[in-house]
């Protein structure tokens, strides 16, 4: 029986509404967490020596306390103070939190543990970024802890249903194989496979070493990764992504989640370097600290700027679901502060926490949620 002309009308316009939904679909926006801010030991220490100068205060977390002259406390370890930074991460519209994961580092998980314990998440869910050579470590001994994630209602997926992880720098002990076995664990523990992103610096090489490991996509965690007093504006930063990233892997057709960043302004630790950042020569400023202004210049993003440049990472990842079929964008970061980029809120001159970026980030990801996909001049001419 042949099908009539109104049923192939219908198949038709079923079809169309499908991928019209698909691709009006919000993207999913997470923002990195390095949780070096919690907790009495380990490298919180460091993050006090490297914001404890007045002229990087207005960086500091908004639970830090000034307790001297260039001397600062930064202990957010108590249920109250994560279940606000959730509070402030769902104002802000933000879909999830990738956590870096250390595994063998309780200093450095007390975040991920209260956010764990929190009765209303409000939402926000989360994910891991693993390291490379931590996982070359870890070896497939791990990937029994990582399904139990995975099988969290909380940890996030994308592509309906699969858990969203991203590998910070390709692993070299472990390969294809080995991450095929942890796809074929997530299946039998009745999960889908993970979608596999791995964050690189050239997305070139990182797409030969995403099909290496037959990973998925590729995306970034920072801008950056050189250490230095003199660093680009913001607005060259966001100029820089935009061409050496998301028009890089458009002309490559490279699979990507999309980069997005809060800057990168590495000036506190190359004042005061901490231990785990190698070769970088101290530069102490010898200014005494009653004297110190507030470094804030062009590098420094302002709310502005920052809504800006989120904006059009929702539009390029809306225009560009060939390239990006996770939908997902990665913020860096949620609370990078003394490297440069962060989205949390912070302590303000008066005591009160300055919450300007959530603002601005609140304000882009909720209209961006009702406005209908924008069109691209040059969708039709890309390869």
């Amino acid at each position: 029986m042949k099908p009539t002309l109104t049923l192939l009308t219908g198949l038709l316009l079923a079809s169309l509404a499908v991928v019209h939904a698909a691709e009006s679909t919000p993207p999913i926006v997470g923002a990195i967490r390095w949780d070096a801010w919690y907790g009495e030991t380990g490298p919180v220490k460091h993050t006090e020596a490297s914001l404890g100068p007045p002229k990087y205060h207005y960086r500091l977390p908004w639970f830090a306390r000034v307790v001297g002259e260039g001397r600062v406390r930064i202990n957010g370890d108590s249920q109250e103070i994560l279940e606000k930074e959730i509070t402030y991460a769902a104002a802000a519209g933000l879909n999830y939190w990738a956590f870096v994961d250390y595994w063998d580092d309780p200093s450095m998980d007390i975040a991920l543990r209260r956010y764990r314990a929190a009765k209303d998440k409000k939402d926000v869910r989360y994910c891991f970024i693993e390291e490379g050579q931590r996982m070359d470590a870890v070896g497939t001994g791990g990937w029994a802890r990582l399904i139990e994630h995975f099988k969290d209602p909380h940890y996030q997926t994308v592509l309906d249903g699969r858990p969203l992880l991203f590998l910070f720098v390709k692993s070299k002990r472990l390969g294809k194989r080995e991450w095929q076995e942890l796809g074929d664990a997530a299946v039998a523990a009745g999960l889908k496979r993970p979608y596999l992103v791995l964050m690189g610096w050239w997305p070139e090489t990182d797409a030969k070493d995403m099909a290496s490991l037959g990973f998925d996509a590729v995306s970034a965690y920072a801008r950056g990764g050189s250490y230095s007093m003199e660093q680009p504006a913001y607005a060259e930063q966001c100029a820089l992504i935009r061409r050496d990233r998301w028009e890089k892997c458009r002309a490559l057709r490279i699979p990507s989640v999309t980069f997005a960043s809060a800057g990168w302004d590495t000036r506190p630790r190359n004042e005061r370097p901490p231990p785990w950042i190698a070769g970088v020569a101290a530069t102490p400023d010898r200014t005494p600290p009653a004297q110190q202004k507030p470094l804030m210049d062009a590098v420094t993003a302002t709310p502005d700027e920052l809504a800006a440049h989120i904006h059009e990472a929702l539009d390029w990842t809306k225009q560009n679901r060939d390239i990006n079929p996770s939908n997902a964008i990665i913020i860096y970061g949620w609370n990078e502060n003394d490297e440069g980029g962060w989205l949390i809120p912070t302590l303000g001159a008066d005591g009160v926490p300055n919450e300007e970026r959530i603002q601005a980030l609140s304000k882009v990801l909720r209209a961006s949620a009702l406005a209908p996909v924008p069109q691209s001049s040059t969708r039709s001419a890309r390869p």
